[in-house]
């Protein structure tokens, strides 16, 4: 889940067009899918790994104002308001209506719910194959499912729910963050009691991920979904955080000063940027600055995080990246993006808005 400061990127930000890069079986990177074998080596590259400008009904898409990432599927929000869905579809987690077989994966179109466009969108969010859409009146829609077992019911938001200013999916579960501060969470969820002064949130997408509120002193609460005893002590250094993200197993926090302060699993180095093994002894990983190629990281306007792997914007509007994919392979940022505005990070891929209308070098 990414989080950027509104200092950082307001909802005036200028629209760009969205590039994608990572495994793209399911077409969850650029629209279009690879239609190869969905293997998932140990060298460096993956066959079904793609890199190219996000195709949407043919169209390149041109006007994204925000980006979520599921498992195998992904999102943008345009400037109309609208929703578009691309990648895995079986149960309408991409375009809200499931795609039929043979081709459950590889869809693309407009956001429709019960045969009406989703409209008037400000904020979006993906989890796995479950979605959340923040409307301009404060409502919350989701679309899509939960894992096998769960019932719809238990992802459906609040009735009632009002006054939300931001949105965070995760492993079946939704969690808002509501004008006054405090959180509202269903699903396989339970705020802890007593939170306030909220000013940001992130959902963990996977059933061992843990979620993240910012407070207004640049604290960082943590808890572990529905465990009676969830809260989840944050490492006692962390402080002065404008902006939070969950990934797989590491958490992630931009501080002030332009810094990224990474916690948690650290085997691929995707928490602080240099790999170590967890210390037997404290079951909540390592943490640390995110140091790579033995500097530390700076200049940082927005981070997140997926599986094994993280993202940052730096102020020039580069990316960097650092961990694994899965522990298994890097992902490189493609050669000459610049201008990003707004990253994420799904299950299978990346993805980047950029302002820059420069011809991009992609590949499949």
């Amino acid at each position: 889940m990414l989080f950027l400061p509104h200092r950082l990127l307001s909802a005036g930000s200028p629209p760009g067009r969205v590039i994608g890069w990572g495994d793209n079986v399911t077409g969850a990177a650029t629209g279009v899918p690879f239609f190869g074998f969905a293997v998932m080596p140990t060298n460096a590259t993956t066959p079904t790994a793609s890199t190219g400008l996000v195709t949407v009904g043919s169209q390149v898409l041109t006007d994204a104002v925000a980006i979520a990432a599921g498992s195998w599927h992904s999102l943008a929000l345009r400037t109309d308001g609208t929703v578009v869905g691309w990648g895995g579809n079986g149960l309408g987690e991409a375009t809200g209506e499931p795609t039929p077989p043979p081709s459950p994966g590889a869809t693309n179109g407009v956001v429709r719910l019960s045969g009406h466009t989703l409209s008037n969108v400000t904020s979006i969010a993906a989890s796995g194959m479950y979605n959340l859409a923040l409307t301009r009146e404060g409502r919350v829609v989701a679309w899509g499912a939960g894992p096998s077992g769960d019932r719809e019911s238990d992802l459906i938001p609040p009735a009632g729910l009002s006054n939300v200013t931001a949105i965070a999916a995760g492993y079946a579960h939704g969690l808002a963050l509501k004008n006054d501060g405090t959180i509202v969470g269903w699903g396989r969820t339970r705020v802890p009691p007593g939170l306030h002064d909220v000013v940001a949130i992130a959902a963990g997408r996977w059933e061992w991920a843990h979620d993240l509120a910012l407070k207004q002193d640049g604290t960082v609460v943590e808890w572990r979904g529905t465990s009676i005893e969830n809260e989840v002590p944050v490492p006692a250094t962390l402080s002065s955080a404008v902006a939070v993200a969950v990934g797989e197993g590491q958490n992630l926090a931009l501080r002030r000063d332009g810094t990224v302060f990474g916690w948690g699993l650290n085997g691929s180095g995707q928490a602080t940027g240099t790999p170590t093994e967890a210390d037997p002894a404290d079951k909540y990983g390592t943490n640390g600055v995110v140091t790579l190629g033995g500097q530390v990281l700076s200049n940082v306007i927005a981070v997140a995080a997926g599986p094994d792997y993280s993202l940052a914007i730096k102020q020039n509007g580069t990316v960097v990246g650092w961990g694994r994919w899965h522990g298994l392979y890097p992902v490189p940022v493609p050669v000459g993006l610049t201008n990003v505005t707004a990253i994420a990070v799904g299950q299978s891929s990346c993805l980047a808005i950029t302002t820059n209308t420069a011809p991009l070098v992609t590949k499949k």
